[in-house]
């Protein structure tokens, strides 16, 4: 038994090592444009690399980390509501469970209003985007990937 949990051990550590785990997802938002007073939307880019997928926003099990995002508010932006995208199926080699997963290029939306007395110019928010890559066999450690978002007022 110990025998094999070394072994184990041993081909993780060495798999884990060969993926570039800052590889596997990349967050992308362009620039967002919005009048004072207006309404918009943030459009939040994630691609996740061929043979991996992230667990859903919503998932059923209590074990499993779903992806979340956090987005730092400004107090002359009100941010609302965010939408994900539909989950997909993904059986879990090994077993009859089926999980809901993001995979490929998808898109997160983020809607927020512009107050009214919000001056003109270029405002930053911070993000973050918490998710748990895995391919068909294992699951890497959870990551989370700091990015911003430039939201110009006019």
């Amino acid at each position: 038994m110990i025998q094999w949990l070394t072994i184990f051990l041993v081909s993780s550590f060495t798999v884990s090592k060969q993926i570039n785990a800052d590889e596997i997802v990349k967050v992308n938002v362009p620039k967002v444009i919005v009048q004072a007073g207006k309404s918009s939307v943030i459009n939040i880019t994630v691609e996740v690399k061929n043979g991996y997928h992230i667990q859903a926003n919503k998932v059923d099990n209590e074990f499993i980390i779903p992806t979340t995002l956090e987005i730092n508010g400004d107090k002359k932006i009100i941010l609302k509501k965010q939408v994900f995208p539909s989950a997909k199926q993904f059986k879990l080699e090994g077993t009859d469970e089926h999980l809901d997963v993001y995979d490929g290029r998808f898109e997160i939306n983020i809607f927020f209003r512009a107050r009214k007395e919000i001056q003109k110019g270029i405002r930053q928010l911070n993000g973050k985007l918490n998710y748990q890559a895995c391919d068909s066999v294992r699951c890497l450690f959870p990551r989370v990937i700091d990015f911003s978002i430039d939201v110009e007022v006019r």
